[in-house]
């Protein structure tokens, strides 16, 4: 393109990009895509290196890398690899959580679950690797350390995508394992063979159920 009469403005820009006229407006506002001249009356006029940017901002956009990884591919501090590896972990946590959800509405959808009941499954099937650890943690403080081993190596872990029954589990589960009064109890009985209080066995059950082993009667760690 030689002269301001090659270049084009905001309106063919947007038309050869395909991108709305205000959103190549946001990205010349905002220093990603800069003007290479002015018309006479004082519009801004773009080159073809603009709408070659464009169309590597659209790509990067659309698949979910975020402004500022973006503007920095554009100045090159940062490589498309990079970015990619960086976005494709976060897309990979963002469908773990959807898998969640989903079989969260599962559940409310078979139980017909009140309110108070989904606020608490959503809660509890959010809770971070951290504070997974920190209830088992404080089921087993204080117990011997025998009894300690076998409850962290058979510690439930919720699966990527689970099912009803493990999200119902998982709640179960979690909400037992916050009983104070159940704590004491296991610890001082951590197994379920002999006459113990039958949250034990339940607790038991509960994890072979979350962590999709096969449930068989008569559970002993």
């Amino acid at each position: 393109m030689d002269g301001v009469a090659d270049l084009l403005s905001i309106g063919e820009l947007a038309r050869r990009s395909g991108l709305a006229v205000r959103t190549v407006r946001f990205y010349s506002d905002e220093g990603i895509v800069v003007p290479a001249g002015r018309s006479r009356a004082g519009y801004r006029l773009y080159d073809v290196g603009a709408l070659v940017r464009l169309e590597l901002v659209r790509t990067l956009r659309e698949l979910g890398v975020d402004l500022a990884s973006v503007r920095r591919v554009l100045d090159r501090e940062l490589s498309v690899a990079e970015v990619a590896a960086v976005s494709a972990g976060a897309v990979e946590v963002q469908l773990r959580v959807l898998r969640w959800r989903r079989a969260v509405l599962r559940v409310v959808a078979e139980r017909g679950s009140s309110p108070e009941e989904v606020a608490l499954m959503h809660r509890v099937t959010r809770l971070s690797v951290q504070e997974r650890r920190r209830l088992v943690d404080a089921l087993v403080e204080g117990a011997e350390e025998s009894v300690a081993a076998m409850v962290r190596v058979a510690a439930p872990d919720l699966p990527e995508d689970p099912s009803a029954g493990q999200v119902a589990a998982w709640v179960e589960l979690v909400e037992l394992m916050g009983d104070g009064e159940f704590g004491e109890v296991f610890r001082r009985a951590p197994g379920v063979e002999g006459p113990v209080d039958p949250r034990v066995e339940r607790y038991w059950r509960l994890v072979w159920v979350v962590n999709g082993w096969e449930v068989v009667p008569g559970l002993v760690p």
